[in-house]
């Protein structure tokens, strides 16, 4: 017999973002469900593996405010980001301490994160969850303004606002008929975790180091206890060979690629692959429906913007709909629309233009690459654009975003 229920908002996926946005959406007085296919463990969500995570200052400023983030979670603060080039010209190191900060933000693993926001959806009132189960079709109904949702065991649910945070291949924003465009960069992100050492001392636990190679990024992203989070971008080809080298050979690579004195790696941890797309979806809702994180921008993982730019959506939309009576209501969604979209195209091309012109051969696009890293190391004011965008600092800042 089919079972019915009613709730303010209901968001289709539980992972980094849609439970992000659950508990805000909850402490802020709504009733709201996640929708979510995967039993609810740190150790089977996919968003929740081992994945090295780059929680820039707004980001953190977010989940402190949402009660997510404390001091149950371990944590690198980043002090310093090292940018170097393989095999041409342009250095840039910028210093927390310099620009008058203790931090630009902090590293943190994302089973780690996960099983936070695992504790935090059972801990908070007003959160209902059918889980493991699929959204199996919805309908907006004009006359009674609201989504009518049917789940794959037979319940119905009728609601406001239907959330897409199901990922890029989002099957809601697909059904709502939303426009996006996909592109394939045809490369994929190894990541791994490796001890490292520079010039005989235990790396820097406080530093963050990005490396641009003809073939792709190659990030270290200090964990505790002198580990690094390893972030390895090459063609998808390369990497399906790489996933299969052992470790001598993985450890031996992995130097070839790495910055002079960057070295005595050891130790290499358990490996897994993504392949990357870009996702942009230009005006991310329809009737009743919005998308958020990678349900409607997927970006390249250069400069590590992806998760940021999801936990803006999430802190963007609780502002917007904070004194909504009908949170699904056209003004609403056009008013989520203004307030999102210059920080969600300017993120989009920012990564796009990175992932696309370091890894371009030409002699222009080398000497103009090295010019543009060198100009950002000497010149302030680009320095403090670069400062404000690394920490996720973009207008208009939401509420939850802003400094304490």
């Amino acid at each position: 017999m089919d079972t019915s229920h009613e709730h303010d908002i209901v968001i289709a996926g539980g992972g980094m973002a849609g439970a992000s946005l659950a508990v805000g959406l909850a402490r802020a007085g709504f009733d709201v469900a996640i929708i979510e296919a995967i039993d609810r463990s740190a150790d089977h969500q996919p968003s929740y593996d081992d994945r090295t995570l780059v929680i820039n200052r707004a980001s953190l400023n977010i989940l402190t405010s949402l009660g997510i983030l404390d001091d149950s979670l371990p944590r690198c603060p980043i002090r310093h980001i090292d940018v170097t080039r393989a095999h041409g010209f342009g250095h840039v190191r910028l210093d927390a301490a310099e620009h008058g900060i203790d931090h630009f933000g902090a590293v943190v693993v994302a089973r780690e994160l996960g099983n936070r926001l695992l504790t935090c959806l059972d801990e908070t009132d007003g959160i209902t969850e059918y889980c493991p189960e699929r959204l199996e079709t919805f309908q907006v109904d004009d006359d009674k303004q609201e989504v009518s949702i049917r789940l794959a065991s037979g319940t119905r649910i009728r609601t406001w606002l239907l959330v897409a945070a199901d990922g890029t291949g989002s099957n809601v924003r697909q059904s709502a008929g939303i426009a996006s465009t996909l592109h394939d960069y045809h490369q994929s992100a190894m990541i791994f975790n490796v001890m490292a050492r520079t010039n005989g001392n235990r790396a820097s636990n406080d530093t963050a180091h990005e490396r641009f190679t003809p073939a792709g990024p190659l990030a270290f992203l200090p964990q505790p206890e002198g580990r690094f989070g390893v972030v390895w971008i090459d063609s998808s080809d390369r990497i399906e060979e790489a996933m299969e080298f052992d470790d001598d050979e993985l450890i031996a690579r992995l130097e070839q690629r790495a910055a002079i004195g960057f070295r005595r790696f050891s130790h290499p941890g358990k490996r897994a692959r993504y392949p990357l797309k870009l996702l942009r979806t230009p005006v991310p809702i329809g009737k009743r429906v919005v998308c958020i994180g990678n349900a409607a921008n997927t970006v390249h993982p250069v400069s590590a913007q992806g998760f940021n730019l999801g936990l803006r959506d999430v802190a963007g939309l609780i502002d917007v709909l904070a004194d909504a009576h009908d949170p699904g209501a056209p003004v609403w969604m056009a008013r989520y629309v203004q307030a999102r979209k210059a920080d969600q195209a300017d993120t989009v091309r920012y990564t796009d233009t990175l992932a696309r012109a370091f890894t371009n051969p030409s002699l222009p696009f080398r000497v103009g690459t090295g010019l543009g890293l060198t100009a950002h190391a000497l010149l302030p004011g680009l320095k403090r654009r670069l400062v404000t965008s690394a920490m996720g600092f973009r207008e208009p800042i939401s509420k939850l975003a802003r400094e304490r």
